[in-house]
């Protein structure tokens, strides 16, 4: 009996220890093997690091976390906004899936805070990197003021030190940038640690990063990329509206003449034009850093509510009705596209939703305007007059002298009076125009 229980003792022992052993190297030899590639560009004409940039990275870093697929995104900037930066930084520093960051060129300013937590950081040769130091512009003057305060400097510098932390990069130099604006180039910054490859092109990247492990939140990787998967980010209409209007120019302009339309609508009474140009004026503030998610739902309420009045309360179509298809338009060009699953339709369906709304406002919107151009027209245009002086005709009843009769001038019946005696045939020639529209003819000679 003693021995029987020893006996089963013994197998379990090595039931448990073998189990632990096999747990054990399976957490250790946990490796995914990523054959996939996304690549999302931030350079020209989209170049600035904005909330537009931001958005559509953070896109396409979702995308590459469904799909497990690499994630490179590709650099040619001079930078843009802190808080863009920020946002992309964060995004890139907990991502699910490897990344990759490739400098083409340059990446400066927040450019070079953003490549910072990739994986992988590959510089194509003579590329340069860093000028970190923020600035502050003034929008009214465009002049560029450096900001040298502790209270402002470090915390970028702090949170700079976090990314280049990652993957263990130089933080001594990255405090330079940001502290004294300095730029190196491709060669130095892999020798003094800031980068991790220098390369000739994007296609030697891809030979150079073939084969190699990477670590991401505790799960080993390695990279095994087949060229035919490689494929390229689109970003959303959204994405690039938000950018176009997130540049100061544009957004000043659109700002300023929304708020002059506006008071001009309002002091002269054209209450039809103020919700276009209150369009204008919110389109203006999203450059300001304004929710573009509450200017899409505002202006996509307000469009419907035109466009409802022109069909059902106003009659005809005129400034209201296109009003409405405007604001639509944009609204819906502002439109979020990702949106919770199982809550809202998904965001394809957003996406074709919304090129679809575009594609028929267009249409209807160019339809209507034609149409209003022509009726423009038509009531400019000077009333065309038909004399009859000169013409010929002939004559329907007798006409007598002092009595009137009736004549056919170019197929038209005129009242008529003439100095001669004319008989039902005869063709006459009309001379002048009397009072109460009656012709004066006279019978037309050989």
């Amino acid at each position: 009996m003693d021995l029987a229980r020893s006996i089963v003792f013994l197998v379990a022992v090595v039931l448990l220890f073998t189990s632990l052993a096999v747990n054990h190297a399976e957490s250790q030899g946990q490796v995914r093997v990523v054959d996939r590639v996304l690549v999302v560009d931030i350079a020209p004409p989209f170049d600035t690091i904005d909330n537009g940039v931001a958005e559509c990275f953070t896109d396409a870093l979702r995308e590459a976390e469904s799909t497990g697929s690499l994630l490179i995104y590709r650099v040619n900037s001079y930078g843009g906004l802190l808080d863009a930066g920020f946002t992309i930084g964060d995004a890139v520093l907990y991502s699910k899936t490897p990344t990759v960051a490739y400098v083409e060129t340059k990446a400066l300013s927040a450019a070079t805070l953003i490549i910072l937590p990739a994986n992988i950081v590959a510089l194509q040769r003579y590329s340069t990197i860093g000028d970190m130091q923020p600035v502050v512009v003034d929008p009214l003057t465009g002049r560029i003021q450096f900001v040298n305060e502790s209270k402002v400097l470090n915390p970028i510098i702090e949170k700079a030190r976090t990314y280049a932390g990652r993957a263990g990069r130089n933080q001594t130099l990255i405090e330079e940038f940001v502290r004294y604006a300095l730029t190196i180039n491709s060669t130095v910054a892999v020798s003094l640690g800031v980068a991790d490859l220098e390369v000739e092109d994007f296609n030697t990247l891809l030979s150079a990063i073939n084969g190699t492990h990477v670590r991401v939140n505790g799960v080993e990787y390695v990279l095994n990329i087949d060229r035919a998967s490689v494929r390229t980010f689109s970003c959303s209409i959204r994405s690039r509206f938000i950018s176009v209007l997130s540049n100061s120019y544009v957004a000043n302009i659109l700002a300023t003449i929304g708020m002059l339309a506006t008071i001009f609508a309002l002091v002269a009474g054209k209450l039809s034009v103020l919700p276009l140009t209150i369009g204008l004026l919110l389109l203006g503030l999203v450059g300001t850093g304004f929710s573009a998610n509450m200017i899409s739902a505002f202006l996509i309420l307000l469009g419907a509510l035109l466009l409802s009045l022109e069909l059902f309360v106003i009659p005809g179509f005129g400034v209201v009705g296109i009003s409405g298809i405007v604001l639509l338009a944009l609204g819906f060009a502002l439109l979020p596209v990702y949106v919770p699953t199982g809550v809202s339709p998904s965001g394809e369906y957003i996406t074709v939703l919304r090129l679809y709304v575009l594609a028929v406002s267009i249409v209807l919107g160019g339809v209507f305007g034609v149409v209003i151009y022509k009726v423009i027209n038509v009531k400019r245009r000077k009333p065309v007059e038909f004399l009859p002086v000169g013409k010929t005709g002939r004559v329907i009843e007798e006409v007598k002298p002092g009595q009137m009769g009736f004549v056919i001038i170019e197929g038209e019946y005129w009242r008529a009076v003439s100095s001669e005696h004319l008989l039902p045939g005869e063709e006459v020639v009309v001379e002048e125009i009397l009072e109460g529209g009656v012709l004066k003819v006279r019978r037309k000679t050989s």
